[in-house]
């Protein structure tokens, strides 16, 4: 699913190239995501990478507070909590990195003009918000 655009014969709503709209959506996220999938109606690259980012975002905050719950969980467990605790702490690193690495091809797709989504999240999230995509 990577096609490349270059620009959008309908305009803009922010006057912005397509690739710069998409990569502010990109860098931040669930903020960028959020103002320009209220604020551009017209461009629908930049309104792609806005759900994306929304995305991206609304999954890195759940993965946050789903580890979360589990620590307090795992906390109050005698003993095996610390076990559970040190998978617990494996498991946000590795999450952490397949976030930060998801965030960087995202940033890169989205300056490069392609049009392009986050493996596992965006299907999922698609179930979740049918109406957003």
């Amino acid at each position: 699913m990577s096609q490349t655009t270059s620009s959008n014969p309908g305009g803009s709503d922010t006057s912005l190239p397509s690739n710069v709209g998409a990569g502010i959506c990109a860098i931040f996220p669930l903020i960028g995501g959020t103002i320009f999938y209220f604020i551009e109606k017209k461009d629908l690259f930049v309104r792609h990478w806005a759900v994306q980012g929304i995305y991206l975002g609304v999954a890195g905050l759940a993965f946050s507070i789903a580890i979360k719950i589990a620590a307090l969980i795992f906390h109050a467990i005698p003993v095996i909590g610390w076990l559970l605790g040190g998978l617990l702490a494996l498991a946000t690193v590795l999450g952490d990195i397949a976030l930060f690495v998801l965030w960087i091809l995202g940033i890169i797709k989205a300056f490069q003009g392609q049009r392009w989504e986050y493996p596992y999240i965006s299907e999922q999230c698609k179930k979740l918000f049918p109406g957003l995509a």
